[in-house]
């Protein structure tokens, strides 16, 4: 079974293309657009030009997954099109231009899939497990062990929609961010906080000085409060086209980093996490999982 896996994000499309064979998936790297469908216009529609932006990604990834020879393709919608006035217009037009089944996941599955994909290789040892995904629109937080995800949670708080605001205001993060947080239900003995998406993978790759990025030195990195800190303070006082210099930072991401970062130090700092561990398998991979199941 060949599958390819679309994930219309708040700042980003991304492709997965795998193959079953012999009891495991087989994926190719993942690819990127960027598209910054979160930035919608003052109606909460999708711009006109991220609109395009989006059209000619999903252009792209049918030529690929076409070459590929995928056989299931699926379209995980997020965010940006979930709360969007004309989302749902957008969705029908992206499966004109890219045939897909299309899906509008809650925030809740959306945390679902992203626990499944990043902690299913730790929960082996019997112990409980929290994942932190920051996206563009979004925060999705959960909490499981081997058995189930038993708490999850969706915030309306991402890198693309606090940018502004920290640009104002160092402060206006954490003031937005900390009155959403609630006490994590753990049930048992804890392992580890695992953070995905593109805010905690960078923020690893320019922890790890990377020159090219390779997501198998991401995986399992440990990204400390303080080494957060640090990148937050350095970068805040570049300008834009320093910070497009940074070392281990995707040039079209310099704009909101900052911002990505201030949520995950207001996350750490409000459940005292000294560190989390940071995963390149994230809520696409969890959907593979699905497909193997069902």
């Amino acid at each position: 079974m060949k599958v390819a896996i679309v994930d219309m994000g708040s700042n980003s499309f991304r492709l997965l293309m795998g193959e079953y064979t012999n009891g495991a998936w087989h994926n190719e790297p993942k690819i990127l657009w960027r598209t910054r469908l979160g930035a919608r216009d003052s109606a909460g529609l999708i711009t006109d030009s991220s609109w395009q932006l989006g059209m000619d990604a999903l252009r792209e990834i049918r030529q690929k997954i076409e070459a590929y020879g995928a056989t299931v393709v699926l379209g995980l919608a997020t965010s940006a099109i979930r709360e969007a006035g004309n989302g749902n217009d957008f969705m029908e037009a992206a499966q004109s231009v890219c045939p897909m089944e299309g899906r509008i996941l809650s925030g809740e599955e959306e945390a679902l899939y992203g626990f499944q994909g990043a902690a299913g290789e730790y929960l082996a040892d019997g112990r409980h497990y929290a994942i932190i995904d920051i996206g563009g629109g979004s925060t999705e937080l959960a909490l499981g062990d081997k058995d189930s995800v038993y708490w999850s949670r969706s915030y309306p708080i991402g890198a693309v929609r606090l940018q502004e605001r920290s640009d104002e205001d160092p402060q206006a993060v954490w003031e937005e961010t900390t009155p959403w947080f609630q006490e994590l239900p753990i049930a048992g003995p804890f392992g580890e906080f695992i953070a995905i998406g593109g805010t905690a993978t960078t923020l690893a790759s320019i922890d790890l000085k990377m020159e090219t990025y390779d997501a198998s030195r991401i995986q399992n990195h440990k990204l400390t409060r303080e080494a957060v800190e640090v990148m937050i303070m350095d970068m805040r006082q570049m300008t834009l086209e320093e910070r497009r210099q940074v070392r281990g930072l995707e040039p079209n991401r310099a704009d909101i980093i900052v911002a990505g970062a201030e949520i995950l130090t207001s996350i750490m700092d409000y459940y005292q996490i000294p560190y989390v561990v940071v995963s390149e398998r994230d809520g696409m991979e969890g959907m593979e999982a699905t497909l193997t199941l069902s």
